[in-house]
Parts: structure tokens; sequence; C-alpha cells
């Protein structure tokens, strides 16, 4: 399910953080808060399902999450909302 090569899994998260990122981006303003919940959860899952919950876990999450946020924010300033 998941790749065993860390570059293949590096790139496979960078596109998902752009995916994610361009869907939330489309989305009314009031929505946006409930869908980065969702995707919250969907990267906290994805590490409990390969057996990582520890801090360091968490840390990657709100890191990827951190991304996430960020390209919203410069999509958002790119369309001069």
């Amino acid at each position: 399910m998941y790749p065993n090569d860390p570059r293949t899994l590096v790139e496979q998260t960078m596109a998902s953080i752009q995916r994610i990122a361009l869907k939330i981006a489309s989305l009314p303003v009031e929505e946006r808060a409930a869908a980065l919940q969702d995707a919250h959860n969907v990267y906290a899952d994805a590490m409990h399902d390969l057996g990582e919950n520890d801090a360091a876990a968490a840390e990657w999450v709100e890191t990827v999450m951190g991304a996430i946020r960020t390209l919203v924010d410069r999509i958002d300033e790119d369309r001069g909302r």
C-alpha cells in the first residue's frame, strides 16, 4: 500500500499536499476549516495505519498541514483574495 522507497513517499506526499490545497482553496472560505480538519484526520489515520503513533508522527502531520495551509494562502493571494 505504501511505497518502500523514501523518495517515492516524499514525491507522493508533495503531490497530495498540492492536490488537497487546490481543492481546499476552491471551497468557500466558510467551508475550509472543516476541510482542513478532514485532511488532518486523513494524514493522522495514515500514520496510524503505518503503525506510527508517536510524537514524530504527530509532528509530521502538523508539518504537512502547515504546508497545506501555506499553499492555500498563496493560492488566495494569487487570486487576489
